[in-house]
This record gives C-alpha cells, sequence and structure tokens, in this order.
C-alpha cells in the first residue's frame, strides 16, 4: 500500500505532532507499507522579516504554493494511493484530496472551539475565526475520519453536516521509553539538574503554557496543598517550550511557596521519564484536551495520577487515577484549589502498600495505549479504505 502522509508548514510541527507522525510512518514502514510523508516548505516565509508580514507569507506557502506542488507530485501516483492529513487543522487542503483515498486524523478541536466561541477562556482573533471556519469547511468533506479518543469523535459528529463513510475511534499510542524505573535515581538525576533535593519527592505537573493545561490552577492547588499538609514538596512544571509569562507568572510570583516551585521547559525525552519516575504523583487538572498524553505516559512510569474528572481525562485515565473537578473559573478557582488540594494530600499520605495498588493498576490501564495495538487497529482500517469495494463506490456516490 502506498501513503502519503500530509503534514503541518516545515518548521512548524509541535512535539506531539512530530512524534505523532513519526509514530505512522515508521510504524507503516516496518509494515511493508510505502510510505512517503509532503508538507509546505519554508519559500516566501524563510526570510528574516517582521512577523506579521512572515505570517501572511506562511500562508501563501502553505494554502498557495503547497496546493501547485501537490498536484504535480500526486498526478502519477497509483490509483490505490492512501493520502493520511496527520491533522484535522489541515483540513483546508481537503478539496486537493475529496475524488482520492483519504483520511483524517483528529486530535482535538480546541482552536475551533475557542473560534465558535463555545470555549470563554479563549477569546480569538477575526482572522484566527475566518482561518478555522475554513478549516471546518475543509475537513467536512471528508469521507473517512479517526479521532484520537471518544471525546474528539463525539465532537466530530456534532460539527459534520453528513454522515461520514468511516468514522472510527483509536487512542494515541505511548512512546515505549515510558516504563517504571528507580524513584530514588530519577530523583537523584532531577535534583542533581535543578540543584535542589528531592530525595523526599515531589508533586509533578507536565504541560505547556497554553490556557487550557491550567498551569495556574496547579499553582493553586499547590498552594491550598502546602497550607494544610505536613510535608513539604517541591512543584515541578515540566515542559513547554519557554518559561511562564502572562498569568502563570503572576499566580508564581505571588505564591507563598514559590521558592519551592520549579519550571523546566524543553526538557528532553529522559528528563521527562526521570520526572515522572521519581514524582510523588502527577496533577493534571486540564480544561481541556483531545487526548492527554501526559496522563498514560505517567502511568506508565508509574506514577500516581490526579486529573480531571471530564472527558478524554477519565477516559485516558479510567479507574486507575484519581479525580477532581473542572475549575469552573478563575472567581471559584480558590475554593476548588481548596477541594481538590484534600485529593492530593490523600495520595501523597498513602502508605507503601497502597500506593503499590495504584500504581500497579496504571500500569494496567497503560496497557491499553501500547504501539503494536494502535498500529494494527490504524493499518486495518488504512486498508479498509484502500480496498474495501463498498466504500470505495461511496467516495463517488
Amino acid at each position: 500500500m502506498k501513503i502519503i502522509f500530509l503534514i503541518h508548514l516545515e518548521k512548524t510541527l509541535g512535539y506531539s505532532m512530530e512524534r505523532y507522525t513519526r509514530f505512522l510512518s515508521n510504524g507503516m514502514t516496518s509494515r511493508g507499507h510505502e510510505v512517503d510523508i509532503w508538507g509546505p516548505k519554508l519559500y516566501l516565509s524563510k526570510y528574516n522579516i517582521p512577523n506579521w508580514i512572515n505570517k501572511w507569507l506562511r500562508y501563501l506557502d502553505q494554502y498557495v504554493l503547497f496546493p501547485i506542488s501537490f498536484k504535480r507530485k500526486s498526478k502519477d501516483l497509483p490509483k490505490e494511493t492512501l493520502f493520511v492529513l496527520i491533522d484535522q487543522a489541515l483540513g483546508i487542503w481537503m478539496p486537493l484530496l475529496q475524488h482520492k483515498k483519504h483520511v483524517v486524523h483528529c486530535h482535538d478541536f480546541i482552536a475551533l472551539k475557542s473560534a465558535l466561541g463555545t470555549i470563554k477562556e479563549n477569546a480569538t482573533s477575526w482572522s484566527g475565526k475566518i482561518y478555522q471556519r475554513l478549516i471546518l469547511k475543509g475537513f467536512s468533506k471528508a469521507h473517512n475520519f479517526i479521532s484520537v479518543s471518544k471525546n474528539t469523535k463525539a465532537e466530530l459528529i456534532q460539527f459534520l453536516e453528513k454522515k461520514p463513510s468511516l468514522n472510527e475511534q483509536v487512542y494515541n499510542a505511548l512512546d515505549p521509553i515510558f516504563v517504571p524505573g528507580s524513584e530514588p535515581e530519577a530523583r537523584r538525576i532531577l535534583g542533581n539538574h535543578l540543584n535542589v533535593d528531592l530525595e523526599q519527592g515531589y508533586i509533578l505537573h507536565v504541560g505547556g503554557n497554553t490556557f487550557y493545561k491550567n498551569r495556574v490552577g496547579v499553582i493553586e492547588v499547590y498552594n491550598a496543598w502546602r497550607k494544610k499538609s505536613n510535608k513539604n514538596l517541591s512543584l515541578l512544571l515540566v515542559g513547554g517550550s519557554q518559561q511562564p509569562t502572562g498569568k502563570v507568572l503572576a499566580h508564581y510570583e505571588r505564591s507563598p511557596y514559590k521558592q519551592d516551585i520549579y519550571f523546566l521547559p524543553r526538557v528532553d525525552d529522559q528528563l521527562l521519564l526521570n520526572a515522572y519516575q521519581g514524582a510523588t504523583v502527577f496533577v493534571f487538572p486540564s480544561l481541556l484536551e483531545g487526548f492527554g498524553f501526559p496522563i498514560a505516559e505517567a502511568m506508565a512510569s508509574g506514577c500516581p495520577v490526579i486529573t480531571t474528572n471530564e472527558a478524554p481525562m477519565n477516559e485516558v485515565g479510567g479507574s486507575a487515577a484519581l479525580y477532581i473537578e473542572r475549575c469552573p473559573n478563575d472567581d471559584a478557582m480558590q475554593s476548588w484549589a481548596i477541594e481538590s488540594a484534600k485529593v492530593l494530600e490523600k495520595i501523597v499520605q498513602l502508605n507503601s502498600e497502597e500506593r503499590a495498588q495504584l500504581i500497579r493498576k496504571g500500569l494496567i490501564n497503560a496497557e491499553r495505549f501500547k504501539g503494536d495495538t494502535i498500529l494494527d487497529s490504524i493499518e486495518h482500517i488504512y486498508k479498509e479504505i484502500v480496498y474495501e469495494e463498498t466504500l470505495i463506490t461511496s467516495f463517488y456516490e
């Protein structure tokens, strides 16, 4: 089977999307399929010019120059070639694929829902609203979809005006590096990295500085927990491309415990693994997600998890996580943090047997996200699209 993965503009692929592309590409290649990856190149936007100009030049690279290149490269490909949009955010390209065998991978609709005004925490500019509506108009023309969670699949159905030919759900796959390790050794490595004693453990959060990761909430839960607990564990906020700014920075500066709060942006995979392996508990009070990779990563690494009791976080965490309510708004954050801190204290105070039992539940739950199982499911769907005559016929009805 010939598979073409279509990806985002050169040098704009985020960490998660880059990993997802690599996972699918390498996985399908290892199964004997002929794989290629196409995406827009930096032509007009590669020069060092003001960002507001470069933004529009990037649009030209993606939506004018790339379609010309696509039509030229694709005209001589076999009829059975499968074109895979790696992200529904590339939906503007769907007119190029309508009469070709295709599938769209759907991750989350946070940007689209923000543009439609349904996420009050995240206002969208006028140009962003137009852009998201073009994306919606594009991917709505697709016939086949794979969503990374049941929640994403349910949201997709709400956006589509007609029933798709194929609408499947397959979870994201964990990187096999995430396994349990030596807790004391992991704490020593993190402690040396930060030049701080972490021998007794620490509270961990992994995520970027985007609003829906709720890092402000993480800090406030930590503050509330420190006020009531007899333990003095540090808080480590790992991930993101830069040090915090805006609201996150303001809440950090106001924290009476800020001397024990550490930000670790741009960590490599090994340090991330060590962070999970050494943590006393992983706290992930996200407001929204498409899947919630860190929940599964933490469990697979032998770390207890607290996360939000809403889909897809509770879908990924299953019965192996402890849950807190979603933070309702800024006005209610303090009372929410106090209640959430009670759950944090519960995990921190577990005895060794209770903690080991919770960790075992997490490891069993994480088995659902093994790479080979995920690839088997996706490969089966790809073959169904390419080879099932009934489905092929429906493309042209």
